[in-house]
């Protein structure tokens, strides 16, 4: 396959990817941007569809860089641009970027298509707004091993490239849903999930449940917690006993706590 060349930042691609910073346009097109070697292996390595690579020699920092082209340019199954310096670094979105960039095609899934153990732990996100939380997030759960990650009422965009860059590309990995609340409260009654609230507000800590249940655990926004629906409609509420002045941990940090006590139940178990 013979590879394009693109020497101008004046380049239409490269407005083109410039373009795709913003949601309009990443929803219009229904594509994104995943920019660095580790996130686009990671985007390869789960199935996302990537339509082009656009790489510039000159910026890479390692020599594994250049040993991922010249694999892919072996495979031969994406097209690969080479672009000069001037013309990634206006791309690039990053700041010392590391010469790859990739456009993949946006996936979306319900919850029926999720294949989950039979006793699943799931991480429920309602109203997130921060991409670095949200990618921060996705780390914890990766690590912790969470089986899905369930946003509902997200005004977050989920191809951010704040929070893919956040996240260093597990939010390619880790099975990711969009669901109304009605029908995500509809689908758990259904799996007889214990739901568990995560809030300041109850004298309940996070170690006095028992992790080992098929269990959604939730969050909410960094400004308002959970909403009055989901207080009133889950099984449980927990929190995060603080012995400091502060009432609470930020959300990516409260969800850290919950989802190693929640493996460390499930290793012993």
């Amino acid at each position: 396959m013979e590879e394009a060349y693109i020497q101008s930042k004046q380049n239409e691609q490269v407005k083109n990817l410039v373009k795709l910073r913003e949601r309009k346009h990443r929803d219009r097109q229904e594509r994104f941007l995943v920019e660095g070697l580790r996130e686009l292996e990671h985007a390869i390595g789960s199935g996302f569809e990537i339509e082009t690579i656009y790489f510039c020699p000159e910026l890479f920092p390692s020599a594994a860089h250049q040993a991922t082209i010249d694999q892919l340019r072996r495979d031969g199954e994406v097209p690969l641009t080479r672009m000069s310096e001037e013309a990634f670094s206006k791309a690039a979105y990053r700041e010392g970027p590391d010469g790859i960039v990739g456009i993949g095609k946006q996936q979306a899934h319900s919850l029926h298509e999720l294949h989950l153990p039979k006793q699943p732990l799931l991480l429920v996100l309602e109203g997130i707004e921060k991409p670095g939380n949200l990618g921060a997030i996705l780390r914890s759960a990766d690590g912790a091993g969470a089986d899905a990650i369930i946003l509902t009422d997200c005004i977050l965009d989920l191809y951010n490239p704040n929070a893919i860059r956040s996240s260093q590309g597990l939010i390619f990995a880790l099975p990711i849903v969009n669901a109304d609340r009605e029908a995500l409260a509809d689908w758990l009654q259904k799996g007889r999930y214990q739901t568990v609230a995560a809030t300041p507000h109850t004298d309940q800590s996070h170690w006095e449940i028992d992790y080992t249940k098929p269990t959604a655990l939730f969050f909410g926004s960094e400004s308002d917690g959970l909403s009055d629906y989901w207080m009133n409609h889950l099984d449980q509420r927990i929190c995060i006993p603080m012995k400091g002045r502060a009432d609470s941990l930020n959300v990516a940090a409260a969800a850290a706590v919950c989802l190693y006590e929640a493996r460390r139940q499930r290793q012993v178990s």
